[in-house]
């Protein structure tokens, strides 16, 4: 999208780093602006998988209250946590027996993200359980931010969690509605398969990835920049081509400059499909 450009770097912090996981969101957003990443792994083994670059900088310490915590390692990595697993109701699912196994655990700091320099734009925050309180510790930079990219679970899948509910009344008092679902991951219950694949689920929501934005007061108070911003994450990021839309009819309004039919006109290049 050439024809709006960004000056200020559009600044990602990706709490929760680990590259077990694909963040294509992150990455097609990251190579197509001018934009910057900050990342936090206190995984070790996990961190040494980064690379750091001109544009990339990442760090080994934990982002929380600010306090020393446990940090549970899981048997999947992608399930370490400074909460423990709820292995009562994970053993309801396939595979979880195995891959929510505490195997160690490590005396880990953590830093308040209130407590950073940066300022971000764009906050994506994965910390199996734990996000209530980065969230609580980390309010004034998160309510500065423009998206929240956060997985979040209906039923608590560690001892101590705050539900889905929590999570979404924490961000609603900071200025944000919640835009879509970028993932649904459901789980199918034990000892049903389908198409011989345990990690097929069926109906019941076991984690949401979901895609938080500023709510349209907020919006409304958004300078040119800003605005840019919002418009170049939810584009490359979230393919909400609908809101991009409306939203380049707000910068007109603001710029006097006419953009709209430049984006309708690459519009019907765009293969758009129904999310849900």
């Amino acid at each position: 999208m050439e024809f709006i450009k960004n000056i200020e770097p559009i600044v990602i912090c990706d709490i929760g780093a680990s590259p077990i996981e694909k963040t294509e969101f992150i990455d097609n957003l990251f190579e197509n602006t001018n934009s910057r990443l900050i990342g936090f792994e206190p995984n070790i083994s996990e961190f040494k998988k980064l690379t750091n670059s001109d544009r990339k900088k990442f760090f080994n310490f934990a982002i929380g209250d600010g306090n020393e915590h446990e940090l549970n390692i899981c048997e999947f990595p992608g399930m370490s946590s400074f909460l423990k697993p709820d292995f009562d109701y994970l053993k309801m699912f396939h595979g979880f027996e195995n891959w929510s196994k505490v195997i160690k655990t490590e005396k880990i700091i953590t830093k308040k993200l209130n407590d950073l320099e940066d300022k971000f734009d764009f906050i994506k925050l994965d910390v199996q359980g734990y996000e209530s309180e980065v969230i609580k510790f980390g309010d004034r930079k998160i309510k500065d931010a423009l998206v929240i990219q956060i997985e979040s679970s209906p039923i608590p899948i560690y001892y101590n969690e705050k539900p889905f509910s929590f999570i979404l009344k924490q961000l609603e008092d900071l200025g944000f509605v919640l835009h879509m679902f970028d993932n649904i991951n459901s789980k199918i219950f034990k000892p049903m398969v389908i198409q011989n694949d345990v990690r097929i689920g069926l109906r019941h929501l076991f984690q949401l990835d979901c895609v938080f934005i500023k709510n349209f007061d907020e919006i409304k108070k958004l300078n040119e920049e800003k605005l840019k911003k919002l418009i170049l994450i939810l584009f490359y990021s979230f393919r909400s081509y609908d809101l991009v839309d409306h939203l380049i009819c707000n910068l007109e309004k603001k710029t006097r400059i006419h953009l709209i039919d430049e984006y309708r006109k690459l519009m019907k290049s765009q293969k758009i499909l129904k999310k849900y």
